[in-house]
């Protein structure tokens, strides 16, 4: 059942996982995917003991982008994360594979989600200076070239 989440997770060297900590404060940490189970759906984790973390819900988050932020790839799987003797194991609970159709609607999404996120706060939304940007890059093209 966790061969497809496995697949996904294997096509990035880390996820950041977020469980709680003591308190109920959500806490993140990053960690390798690399000893992620297909067979179970279990990830043995080190939580660092500054982290606090407890016993509790829990996800694995990664996702991916080139330099102009195209080419999004994402994984999320949810579960739990469990004290098993002196070890933390991550425990997966659902999987869903992310459609080609959330990724456009994510992406269309947030222009809307800025706009009301202004529109809350009352602010305008933030001219760019086009001129200053394209100097830069092209100070920077310049500076790759021999």
């Amino acid at each position: 059942m966790w061969a497809e989440a496995a697949k996904r997770l294997s096509r990035f060297p880390e996820a950041v996982l977020t469980a709680l900590d003591a308190d109920g404060y959500p806490t993140s940490v990053r960690v390798p995917t690399r000893h992620y189970d297909a067979g179970s759906g279990e990830l043995y984790v080190k939580m660092p003991d500054r982290s606090r973390v407890a016993e509790s819900p829990a996800n694995l988050l990664c996702h991916s982008h080139d330099e102009k932020l195209w080419r999004l790839d994402s994984t999320h799987v949810r579960g739990r994360l469990e004290r098993r003797d002196d070890e933390w194991v991550f425990v997966s609970e659902s999987f869903m594979p992310p459609s080609r159709l959330q990724i456009v609607a994510f992406l269309r999404g947030t222009g809307t989600s800025a706009q009301k996120y202004l529109d809350r706060r009352g602010l305008a939304r933030p001219t760019v200076n086009w001129a200053a940007v394209k100097e830069v890059r092209q100070r920077a093209k310049r500076q790759r070239t021999p």
